[in-house]
């Protein structure tokens, strides 16, 4: 646990990649178990793993270079791609037939911010396993150049998340950033000038979580607690747990919550909410009205932020 930060810092120096493949040997003895004591995790399963296998192949042949732009919902992700990486995929090219190198690993960008509140020392062992570090918001060409070295140069292939952060859902990805793409034109741009014909690829990874079995009394309880926090009364008896009888709960408990947040900027910042259209009765799916209600809310606690702040209110 990283200590807490109560001034300012000086600017994050670069953290430049130090491959030791003592340590990534060490880190795929002991990773299924890691798995199995320190996350939820009970079964990892990969589909249409014979495409990695062959591009992996291609990559150590000196045929292509290629990007893994996986899906990101979850921290726990670059653990579930390591055991895919070291676990499922010699499996597969054995019983393929495909003959690979090992280990099987890859270069990663991460966020320069994660050793702020991981630790010093998980970004001692981030580096150690080949990742380099980019920090967001703002032109890190430092990164960005180490990056690009290690697309065109790097001993294994790249892995990258196009989302740039976690958004804890497996079915809904978030805005893809433009980063990634712009590296496999950098990439391919490099190659040209190097005189070097290896093709560019980036090859989408999914990642899904699911339950073994529905969590729907964990969820319910959970909606009790809500409920009592935010002052709703909480129904005493017994019920099913399922979605039919959960949902409305959950709609009632969205409203509530949304109806005190336009109180407050109402009363304090005298604003006009719910906006007319809810008012008026225009919208009457009583989902759509939650969205735009959020979507409301959220735009007048921005500009209440960029008023305080005086910023110009843009996009």
């Amino acid at each position: 646990m990283s200590e807490a930060m109560y001034q300012a810092q000086p600017p994050l120096e670069f953290i430049p990649p130090a491959f030791n493949p003592l340590l990534l040997k060490l880190v795929h003895l002991v990773l299924p178990n890691w798995i199995r004591w320190k996350t939820p995790i009970s079964n990892i399963e990969a589909n249409n793993v014979e495409t990695l296998a062959d591009c992996y192949q291609r990559f150590q042949d000196g045929k292509i270079r290629f990007m893994l732009a996986f899906r990101h919902p979850q921290t726990a992700d670059p653990l579930c791609l390591t055991y895919l990486l070291s676990q499922i995929l010699p499996k597969v090219a054995r019983v393929g037939g495909t003959r690979l190198q090992y280990p099987l690993h890859a270069h990663f960008i991460y966020d320069r911010g994660i050793p702020l509140w991981a630790g010093s020392h998980v970004g001692w062992v981030i580096s150690h396993l080949g990742g380099t570090p980019i920090q967001r918001g703002k032109a890190d060409w430092t990164g960005l150049r180490s990056a690009r070295d290690l697309y065109i140069n790097g001993k294994f292939p790249m892995a990258a998340a196009p989302e740039g952060a976690t958004n804890g859902l497996s079915e809904i990805i978030s805005p893809l950033e433009p980063g990634i793409a712009q590296m496999g034109f950098w990439c391919a741009e490099d190659l040209q000038k190097a005189g070097r014909d290896e093709e560019v690829l980036i090859l989408p990874i999914g990642i899904k979580y699911s339950y073994v079995n529905e969590p729907w009394d964990n969820i319910a309880n959970l909606l009790t607690e809500l409920e009592a926090a935010s002052g709703l009364s909480v129904n005493q008896e017994k019920t099913e747990a399922n979605f039919t009888a959960l949902y409305p709960r959950l709609l009632e408990l969205a409203e509530h919550l949304l109806s005190v947040m336009e109180q407050f900027y109402t009363k304090f910042y005298h604003q006009t909410l719910p906006d007319e259209k809810i008012t008026n009765g225009e919208i009457t799916d009583r989902n759509e009205t939650l969205a735009y209600r959020l979507q409301a809310v959220m735009n007048i606690a921005l500009f209440i932020a960029e008023q305080y702040f005086d910023l110009p209110s843009r996009g």
